[in-house]
């Protein structure tokens, strides 16, 4: 028994030293290396932020639609559909998103007083 001891921690711990030595992406996003939480990069927020205003004009629409014909329920059901992306999105967004977006705003505007010290 003590003789398969030692193989099986050497195979172990074999298998664990290489798997530290992955090379990291090139093209990784900054606020993926710097954000604890990542999930979205820039982009994708922006497209997120986006697509809550689409779903709050769509949901706006859509009661209007209601105020039509309040007794279509289908016409509750999409508005209320639309409403509640809207939400989800929302959610997701100041979650994901509004730290980040907040973060690299600061950096430029902190870029930009550096350029005008240079400047100036």
């Amino acid at each position: 028994m003590n003789k398969l001891i030692l193989p099986i921690m050497a195979l172990t711990f074999s298998t664990s030293i290489f798997a530290d030595h992955h090379e990291s992406k090139k093209n990784a996003d900054e606020s993926r290396m710097n954000h604890p939480n990542y999930l979205l990069n820039f982009k994708e927020c922006k497209e997120t932020k986006e697509a809550v205003a689409a779903f709050l004009v769509m949901a706006d629409k859509a009661w209007e639609d209601v105020e039509e014909d309040l007794y279509n329920e289908e016409r509750w059901a999409k508005a209320s559909f639309l409403a509640s992306q809207a939400a989800s999105y929302s959610t997701v967004y100041d979650v994901w998103c509004k730290d980040m977006v907040n973060k690299r705003v600061k950096m430029g505007m902190a870029k930009k007083m550096k350029e005008k010290k240079k400047k100036g």
